[in-house]
């Protein structure tokens, strides 16, 4: 990274690389994209065509189709987009001072068009009122309850709901705490974000990143820690569970008094409820964005006609010690702690603010 990127990283939490990834890797892994889908959509066609016949073939040619794509994340033309020796995680690795752990597998987020709906979504809103194309925001790493989000407003969850809801392990594999660690929340360093299709215009299902939030996230956690603890929901200051959401179980992926940081320029629900104003990120096929931990995010509706496709990995550098996996409090108090290589920027930063 370059002195001003690294300044822009300290300040916004996310830095935008653009024409980083070349166009034979960017077009090489769009193709297994799309031939995973394709043959999904295909084998599908054939199922449905054939629901009368006694044969089980065309069902175990779906299923085999389906099983196939969800491995497309670890396709070697996916994983080459953020190559051990590519010009951007080269530039990712500067900044750390050392290696990156090696990616496992990419998430590919993939949102196809589709109109404002009366789905609820985590928080607990009918996605149709949430502003920003319904951008509510969250931090990895946290319990998002282990059944479907409760989708009615006329009543909370009955005892057999919450039930199923509240047991420990959630849908997205996350522990609801790490006691080891006295935190409730799993944390790595950045997200990596490589897009596969146009994202220039806003609408079309943009990353929406809360820029700045990760020194009142920082300063947040430290708070948490000089009250004992825990770190993240549940502890000190922070409600997980947001019973005055309209489905009465909404989830506060974030701390409220961060949504006060940033009420100037939010928009309100009826009931009145902040609603940051996320910047969304315009990116194109050869872009890259990364984004810290700390920094609330969210994909946004997408009101374009065609599927927005994000190739999503996750960092953490090999120096992070292996007690610390996957929960590592000191770098939830010190978002910089493990960028070796962006210190005397953050140094020369933290003085100008403190002045």
């Amino acid at each position: 990274m370059t002195p001003d990127q690294k300044r822009q990283f300290y300040n916004d939490g996310f830095l935008i690389f653009r024409d980083i990834v070349p166009n034979e890797i960017v077009v090489t892994a769009a193709r297994a994209f799309h031939g995973q889908l394709s043959a999904v959509w295909g084998s599908s066609m054939a199922m449905l065509r054939n629901l009368d016949s006694d044969e089980d073939s065309h069902f175990e040619n779906w299923k085999m189709s389906v099983e196939v794509a969800s491995r497309t994340g670890v396709d070697p033309s996916i994983l080459a987009l953020a190559g051990p020796d590519s010009e951007l995680v080269k530039s990712i690795e500067e900044a750390l001072g050392g290696t990156i752990r090696s990616f496992r597998g990419a998430q590919l987020a993939t949102l196809f068009p589709h109109e404002p709906t009366n789905h609820i979504n985590e928080s607990g809103y009918y996605n149709q009122d949430v502003p920003f194309y319904g951008w509510h925001g969250h931090l990895d790493g946290l319990w998002n309850g282990s059944a479907p989000v409760h989708q009615r407003t006329d009543r909370p969850m009955n005892s057999e709901e919450l039930q199923a809801w509240s047991k420990d392990l959630a849908r997205n594999g996350v522990r609801k705490s790490f006691p080891e660690s006295n935190t409730t929340i799993s944390n790595f360093t950045a997200l990596l974000g490589i897009p596969l299709s146009d994202q220039m215009i806003e609408g079309c299902g943009n990353l929406g990143l809360l820029k700045g939030a990760h020194h009142h996230i920082e300063r947040f956690f430290q708070h948490q820690r000089e009250l004992g603890g825990p770190l993240g929901p549940d502890g000190p200051d922070w409600e997980r569970i947001d019973t005055e959401a309209p489905n009465k179980s909404g989830l506060r992926h974030y701390p409220e008094v961060i949504r006060e940081q940033f009420k100037a320029d939010a928009a309100f629900t009826s009931d009145n409820r902040i609603w940051p104003k996320p910047t969304l990120i315009k990116v194109k096929p050869g872009d890259a964005v990364l984004a810290l931990h700390a920094i609330p995010h969210c994909s946004t509706r997408n009101e374009s006609y065609n599927p927005r496709i994000m190739a999503y990995f996750r960092i953490v550098p090999e120096s992070r010690p292996r007690e610390f996996f996957p929960s590592y409090p000191d770098a939830l108090c010190d978002c910089w702690l493990e960028w070796k290589g962006m210190q005397d920027t953050v140094r020369e930063e933290r003085v100008k603010t403190s002045n």
